[in-house]
């Protein structure tokens, strides 16, 4: 399920939330997707942040799971280099960063400027396309 290395966008996290999570969950859910960007092979961490640094504080590993049939519909409709822009141009609280280090992806940080600006909301897309 993983490949390449662990990167997410998003770097708010609730202590509280981990901490209560760790002590009670036994299973950590955590969304993944893999893809390539800008040539190499990295999984983007897409939900479940607060499972992912729970299961860390537990000592256990985090049950990775594919990301929702709804958003692979949404993201199946474009090509690979479409979906390759939207990955890139679309980021959370920071910039896309190592998960395991906390390093930020140097090759990831410039804008992809090759493809349009995409938005989707309801279940449609509002610009690009």
């Amino acid at each position: 399920m993983i490949r390449g290395k662990l990167i997410s966008s998003q770097r708010y996290i609730d202590n509280k939330k981990v901490a209560d999570r760790a002590m009670r969950f036994k299973r950590f859910i955590v969304s993944v997707y893999p893809i390539v960007l800008r040539g190499q092979q990295y999984t983007i961490l897409m939900d479940g942040h607060h499972n992912y640094a729970a299961a860390s504080l537990a000592g256990v590993a985090p049950d990775y799971r594919p990301i929702s049939k709804k958003v692979m519909k949404i993201i199946s409709g474009m090509s690979e280099r479409e979906r390759e822009g939207l990955f890139i141009n679309n980021v959370t609280d920071s910039n896309y960063y190592y998960v395991e280090t906390g390093e930020v992806v140097e090759e990831l940080l410039l804008p992809d400027t090759s493809v349009k600006f995409q938005a989707h909301a309801g279940n449609q897309w509002i610009f690009g396309g």
